[in-house]
């Protein structure tokens, strides 16, 4: 059945349309729609209820390769040479050695020894910048860069024992550290750790090479020398033999080299290229000179400054062409840089004191050749050799063939030697004749010094930006210098082209190294018949050859071995190997095989469809040999295990997995014949079984009266409720309060509106009075007598006469509606019992015709034939006589007499409504008083706002008073009850409400809130920006934003209690089992066993269904009562969530929480949130071991940093630390927990406290704005912004080179979107940097996602280091997220990037259409890739391979065509992916195809036409 809709909202004539061709399309395409349903890709905003939407967009997590970590273990205790390819991860090795020195550093300082600080020495000025950046990423120490710009002219004693003091570790070059130990300002035995950066660089004088000569060797006590680490791509830095050149290095550095024995084990961390070519191109003729340079040669060729530049330009007419080198003078005079240059003329004629004539000479000379420039005809560019060079017209032409029809997210590096010659290959390549469709050019080079404009010093932060832009694809080609080569961190690129060749061996290695796509490509350029090019190519491949045989004839004890081993051959080396038999299928597990299963095991864990899953790894020396950890997936049950000690690495492995197996067979996780449990991966929409359908709907019982009610019988006692109005003025005549009296007290009901007409309204208060009324049984006749005239002369109904089967009486008060009530003490003193009497001894007023004038005021009339007509009297017309015609105005009777066989249309037939065979029993005076009186409107729905003057005005009308009856009840007493069905059908609603919570245990829970939350005011309340389908009037809010805010606490709470009560799952593991306990599945199941359902409000007030029951009608009008209503499964879900919003709200003043914890308690019904009140929560926490062992002092260093910089002050350091331990981190370095068990509490906790502002805050706001908006408070996008600007970047414990890498770009960029925002806040007129735009990164790019896991996981240290305070999780808020959301109005754009919501901007204001609709429909049952097995928990979840889910299928619909559509088991996962197929569609659609196709001829919309309704996001 469908519920009555007093005024429903009527759907369009189009819209049924719509619908129906849409139905039509479903069924023409059924076959193709009955197919499985696809996976659907889920962003992460888009998933924030998904049950895995913290694995999704997730790099594959690398963790730090075997032979990364053997050198990590070898660095530990002997000086190493690192000699590993370019992007193998030897940063990361010396930011794990520099860990690993200062937490030893801080031991010792804890026993007593002196401070020492560590050294991380670069070769350039840029690595300075670059290696800080990336240590600072990875390191949460105090660590300094310096470099000669930074301290020149303040180095002394005191500034370096300040560096020494504040410092913990120093980057810098290795001038500056050579040039402190020289003047003794820091001693080789106060320096813990030598870390030397492209180490290759240490021979001869080089700082390197004087450090250790100077003092490293110096040290008297070399004990107390530093380790030293050196990392290289090759030890080769010369043309000298790689023996020697090896030998000579591990001899400077004090230092033993170490390398992989074989290169494939790099192979699945480094790409090398997969072709190298050599391309030759034509000779260029030598020593010409063009028009220009001759020129300009007669004219400046003494001057000093033109000295360089003649020089370049004659190299570059051959080498680059005539064309570049006229280019090059165009550039060199470019605008603004003459005054530069006469500047400089100037100084360096004083330099040499030259004569004032000469100086001024040369300045002539200058400002002549300015002009000489400024007039030259140039050329453009062509491809031949009178305009470019040979080996220029070659490198355009592989560009061409790179670019041409290509993926335009290649990289290319172009290798030169020259900066100039950079700068003009950048510029030849952006001219309009030889630009290449595609190609983004940029230039990388060296910082240079200062000269000409064009060719001015380049700092670091221009070498950053370069990188950066190349990164994001803004770039995807940059010409590049040696500084490119080596150090600095720039992406893996698919052409390297060496321009200019290589001289030495390293700088082959080294630019070849940038190739490290899949498929890349090296190219030599070689000059057609130059033997001294190929010579030189063959002559490196020589001494590359001689050192990978060098490195192979290494002894065994130097290699890394890494991965790539003969494993049976150590197996069978190894005895006492253990086995396991399963008895029950004899299934045999070993240590070779055990590898093969855990692989197999690790594959079936539930994943994303774009992630591989498989084991890592650890290998570490141990005092017998080596020791295994193999670490696993986040999404397996079991995340680590520790094998046996073994003697070699490759059976150590083996142990490890070994004894994973037998874990996971202890844990029923294989199977008795080793097989994963898991056989299929996780279905795309994974959670929709545990979601139910707002369109699937069900017929229920309803409740119409409270509980209340039901208790009848002769009172003795009765309680008394005032119901007054705040504003009786708005109701337009003299009223007197109402007196409910109840045998029960009846609880405070909230405050609420009644509505008179336009800007006519008035609250209604309902309060509760002291004390109570002892009856007699004259004042029960009289109260009885009371209500019964009420129901029978104001509402038409007679029952019969007894005072125990009323539910409640009413009575008339003797004080105003302004009377405070409240602090009434005296029940009993403030009834009008006089009243009362009259009404029970007088039926009605006696009448006759002589009465005096004043009798025919204010007297109520009914009407005792037509119930629907009653009156006010006004006044005696002495002017008029029952036989006169009534007079034009009045609204004439609706009585059928009048209608039909009335012929006299006289006032006494007016005022008879008696039918024809009625009226020949009854003669009625023609002589009597005619007056004149008021028709009183018949609307009782005071509750709808939507209401007209027209509708309450009373009609003037003139009646005779025989045929009527002229009521006992006062009038200031009827105008009153007038209200009363309104004001009871409310009243009963709110204890409708308040019994269900009652019924749950919610005693004390705000009324308002509790109706709110059960209030559902038409069949879409859920879709908020949807036109409302048979919308309900007059109830008052409904619970959508109590269910925002309610879905949040029960988020959290379960949260809690699961991290509390289950502390040994995994991530992945909690979310399933929380998804169990809140999912709308469990929340409908659970109201349903209760009743739930039938005290949902669902229908407005109804004139059938407010009078009270029990009661026997002897007169009036019968009403068929309806006791169902139609209800969605999700409405019942959802009015669960909303109850917990109210119970929050209804103590969240108080600082307490109980209340909602039982709601939360009453709606899941599971074992696993029994709690009763905010308290037991902690109370049922047990500490696990490692929260409370001994600190160690890395422990408590990182405590007091973070006390100092975040204001908490943890009691367990512990957990601080584990909060920034990532799953990558082995145990066997620290024993702690990874951070996901307190990310995934910390979610939660962050979640609530900015849905709790976001509602208090924006208490007009919608569901779906705050959810819009509370997604880029929580969002990936901005904890990692808050993350890098809280520092916590630089304390995550990873051993992962992507994490580190990832974490150093956004840094980088980080730095740079943070100092243009301050730049671009200071440029306004009185503004300062402090206020820069908040929301700047929106416009960045997306973080790790270990960024936001550690803010997650720190919140939740925090939550339960101070006991399950909240109020710290509040502290944090306001401290550190609320100033970046002061505004909102700036992230109204986040919002807009739901797909949805984009289609629509993009349909208006690309498009301009306006028909076009997002059209959802259910069709019935599918079969799904899932799981349906029995019992409950993770493996109900995803053990089983067989599912059925409802089939949404959702499209765009435009002008009457399907433009995209999509399949789903859920509606708003439906709705994404349709918008988002539809977004690429559009995407490749001009407007004109796009008008054609669809017929579209909707133009832009003027201002204040209707918007159309499309269709709702969620």
């Amino acid at each position: 059945m469908v519920n009555p809709a007093p005024k429903p909202r009527q759907i369009s004539e189009k819209r049924r349309a719509d619908n129906a061709a849409f139905q039509l399309w479903i069924e023409e395409n059924q076959h193709d729609l009955s197919k499985r349903v696809p996976k659907i890709e889920m962003g992460d905003a888009e998933s924030a209820n998904a049950l895995l939407r913290d694995f999704e967009n997730r790099r594959i997590i690398t963790n730090p390769r075997d032979y990364q970590l053997e050198l990590f273990e070898r660095a530990k205790t002997e000086n190493t040479i690192a000699v590993l390819d370019t992007g193998s991860g030897k940063t990361l090795i010396a930011a794990l050695l520099l860990r690993w020195t200062l937490q030893n550093e801080l031991e010792d300082r804890a026993k007593g020894a002196p401070k020492r600080i560590a050294f991380f020495l670069v070769d350039k000025v840029a690595l300075v910048f670059q290696q800080h950046a990336v240590l600072t990423c990875n390191l949460d120490y105090p660590i300094e860069k310096l470099c000669g710009e930074m301290i020149s002219g303040t180095e002394s004693k005191e500034f370096w024992a300040k560096m020494f003091e504040d410092n913990m570790a120093i980057v810098c070059t290795a001038d500056i550290l050579n040039s402190c130990l020289h003047h003794s300002w820091i001693r080789m035995n106060q320096i813990n750790l030598l870390v030397f950066d492209e180490a290759h660089h240490t021979k001869k004088n080089h700082p390197y090479a004087r450090i250790i000569k100077d003092f490293y060797f110096q040290s008297e006590n070399a004990e107390k020398r530093p380790r030293i680490l050196g990392m290289t791509a090759s030890p080769v830095d010369s043309r000298d033999a790689p023996e020697k050149a090896a030998a000579e290095l591990e001899a400077l550095l004090h230092s033993r080299i170490a390398t992989v024995a074989d290169p494939t084990v790099l192979q699945s961390t480094i790409s090398a290229p997969k072709t190298e070519t050599v391309i030759e191109y034509d000779r260029s003729p030598v020593g010409c000179e063009t028009e220009l340079q001759r020129s300009l040669k007669a004219l400046v060729d003494g001057h000093d400054m033109f000295r360089q530049p003649f020089a370049f330009t004659r190299h570059a007419t051959s080498e680059l062409g005539p064309w570049i080198a006229d280019r090059f003078w165009q550039l060199y005079f470019k605008e603004g840089e003459t005054v530069a240059m006469e500047a400089q003329t100037i100084r360096n004629s004083r330099k040499r004191r030259d004569l004032d004539d000469v100086s001024e000479q040369h300045i002539n000379q200058l400002r002549e050749a300015r002009r000489l420039v400024g007039d030259h005809p140039f050329l453009t560019p062509t491809l031949d050799q009178g305009s470019l060079s040979g080996k220029v017209i070659k490198l355009v032409e592989i560009l061409q063939e790179q670019y041409l029809d290509a993926d335009r997210n290649r990289k290319c590096i172009v290798f030169v030697n020259r900066r100039k010659t950079a700068l003009l290959l950048a510029d030849l390549l952006q001219q309009p004749e030889i630009r290449i469709p595609g190609l983004q050019v940029g230039v990388l080079m060296g910082g240079g010094t200062v000269g000409s404009g064009y060719e001015s010093k380049v700092s670091f932060r221009d070498q950053v930006l370069t990188i950066l832009k190349f990164r994001r694809g803004e770039f995807n080609c940059i010409i590049a210098t040696s500084v490119a080569e080596e150090g600095l961190d720039i992406p893996d690129c698919n052409v390297i082209i060496r321009f200019d060749l290589y001289d030495t061996l390293i700088q082959y290695i080294q630019s070849r190294g940038r190739a490290r796509q899949a498929g890349s490509e090296y190219i030599h350029l070689v000059e057609r018949g130059n033997g001294l090019h190929l010579n030189k190519i063959a002559q490196n491949k020589k001494h590359e050859d001689a050192l990978r045989n060098f490195c192979a004839a290494m002894p065994e004890d130097r290699k890394l071995t890494g991965n790539n081993y003969n494993m049976d051959y150590f197996l069978r080396k190894e005895r006492g190997q253990k086995q396991y038999t399963v008895p029950e299928t004899g299934a045999k597990l070993s240590y070779p095989r055990s590898l093969i299963y855990l692989a197999t095991f690790t594959a079936s864990l539930p994943h994303p469809p774009e992630v591989v899953f498989t084991p890592e790894y650890v290998v570490s020396p141990v005092l017998g040999g080596f020791q295994c950890e193999v670490m696993m997936p986040s999404t397996s049950p079991i995340s680590n295990a520790v094998g046996k000690i073994h003697t070699t690495k490759a059976v150590a492995k083996c142990s490890a997995a070994f004894e994973m197996c037998l874990a996971l067979l202890k844990g029923k996780y294989l199977d008795e014949h080793l097989r994963p449990i898991f056989t299929k991966q996780l279905p795309a929409m994974r959670n929709a079984r545990l979601a139910i359908s707002s369109r699937k709907r069900g017929d229920y019982d309803m409740r119409l009266k409270p509980e209340i009610w039901s208790s009848l019988g002769a009172p003795t006692e009765l309680h008394v409720m005032a119901i007054a109005l705040a504003n009786p003025s708005a109701l337009g005549r003299p009223s007197s309060p109402l007196l409910l009296l109840t045998r029960q007290p009846i609880p405070e009901v909230a405050p609420f509106h009644l509505f008179f007409g336009t800007d006519r309204s008035s609250q209604v208060l309902c309060t509760p009075v002291a004390g109570s009324v002892k009856l007699h049984q004259t004042k029960l006749e009289s109260l009885a007598a009371f209500t019964f005239r009420i129901f029978k002369d104001v509402f038409s109904k007679e029952y019969e006469p007894k005072a125990e089967d009323l539910p409640y009486f009413l009575a008339p008060s003797r004080n105003s509606h302004a009377f405070g009530f409240s602090s009434a003490s005296d029940a009993n003193g403030i009834i009008r019992w006089e009243t009362l009497d009259f009404v029970r001894e007088n039926d009605a007023i006696e009448y006759s015709f002589d009465k005096p004038d004043d009798f025919f005021q204010n007297k109520f009339i009914s009407d005792p034939w037509d119930g629907s007509r009653k009156f006010y009297l006004r006044r005696r017309r002495h002017d008029l006589k029952p036989t006169d015609p009534v007079p034009e105005g009045v609204v004439p009777p609706r009585h059928r007499a009048w209608r039909i066989s009335c012929k006299d249309r006289d006032i006494l037939n007016y005022s008879n409504s008696l039918w024809s065979n009625a009226r020949s029993r009854f003669e009625f005076s023609a002589d009597q008083p005619v007056v004149e009186a008021e028709l009183l409107p018949i609307r009782r729905n005071l509750l709808d706002d939507n209401i007209d003057d027209e509708d309450m005005e009373a009609k003037r009308c003139f009646l005779v008073l025989e045929p009527l009856k002229i009521s006992s009840l006062p009038v200031d007493v009827t105008a009153m009850a007038l209200n009363f069905p309104a004001i009871i059908h409310r009243i009963d609603s709110a204890l409708i409400a308040l019994d269900a919570c009652r019924m749950l245990g919610l005693e004390g829970i705000n009324p308002k809130l509790a109706l709110e939350a059960f209030t559902k005011d038409s069949d879409n309340s859920d879709e908020h920006d949807a036109e409302k389908v048979n919308f309900q009037v007059g109830m008052g809010n409904n619970y959508e934003r109590l269910e925002f805010l309610g879905d949040s606490f029960l988020k959290m709470a379960t949260t809690i209690s699961l991290y509390t009560v289950v502390p040994d799952k995994r991530e992945f593991e909690y979310h399933v089992e929380r998804m169990l306990l809140i999912c709308n599945r469990n929340l409908f199941n659970n109201a349903l066993e209760v009743k739930l359902e039938e005290y949902i409000r669902s229908m407005a007030f109804s004139r059938r269904t407010w009078y009270p029951e029990n009661l026997t009608l002897i007169r009036g009008k019968r009403n068929e009562v309806s006791r169902r209503h139609v209800l969605a499964d999700k409405s019942i879900a959802d009015v669960c969530e909303a109850l917990i919003g109210a119970a929050y709200l209804t103590t969240r003043g108080r600082g307490g929480f109980d209340m909602a914890v039982q709601a939360v308690t009453a709606v899941v019904k599971d074992p696993k949130h029994k709690m009763k009140a905010y308290s037991d929560y902690y109370a049922a926490y047990e500490k696990p071991k490692w929260q409370t062992t001994a600190l160690s002092v890395t422990q408590t260093d990182m405590a007091e940093r973070f006390s100092q910089r975040m204001g908490y002050t943890f009691k367990h350091p512990q957990l601080l630390r584990s909060a920034f331990h990532h799953p990558s981190y082995p145990s066997s370095y620290e024993n702690l927990p990874s951070y996901q068990r307190l990310e995934f509490l910390g979610d939660a906790l962050l979640d609530m406290v900015c849905v709790d502002h976001l509602f208090h805050r924006f208490p007009a706001k919608d569901p779906q704005w705050l959810t819009e908006h509370k997604m880029a408070m929580v969002s990936n996008h901005f904890l990692g912004c808050l993350a890098y600007t809280l520092g916590f970047h630089k304390s995550i414990l990873a051993n992962s080179a992507a994490i580190q890498r990832d974490l150093a770009e956004y840094m980088a960029e980080m730095d740079e979107a943070v100092r243009a925002a301050k730049e671009e806040a200071a440029s306004y007129e009185g503004g300062t940097e402090d206020g820069f735009r908040r929301g700047f990164w929106q416009d960045c790019s997306r973080p790790p996602k270990c960024l936001s896991d550690v803010l997650e996981a720190y919140i939740g240290a925090v939550f339960v280091d101070s006991e399950y305070n909240y109020g710290e999780v509040q502290a944090f808020f306001e401290k550190h997220v609320y100033p970046w959301f002061e505004d909102m109005e700036q992230y109204d754009a986040f919002a807009s990037k739901h797909p949805v919501t984009f289609l629509g901007t993009m349909m208006q204001t690309q498009f301009h259409c306006h028909d076009w609709r997002l059209l959802v429909k259910e069709t019935g049952v599918v079969a799904v890739d899932g799981a349906d097995a029995e019992g409950g928990g993770l493996l109900a979840l995803v053990g089983a391979t067989q599912a059925k889910s409802q089939q949404i299928v959702c499209a765009i619909w435009v002008h009457g065509k399907v433009l995209a559509h999509a399949t789903s088991s859920s509606s708003r996962y439906g709705k994404i992916t349709a918008a988002k197929e539809a977004i690429k569609v559009l995407e490749k659609m001009g407007v004109e195809k796009f008008k054609a196709l669809y017929g579209c001829q909707c133009v832009a919309k003027a201002e204040g036409v209707l918007e159309a309704y499309h269709g709702s996001a969620i």
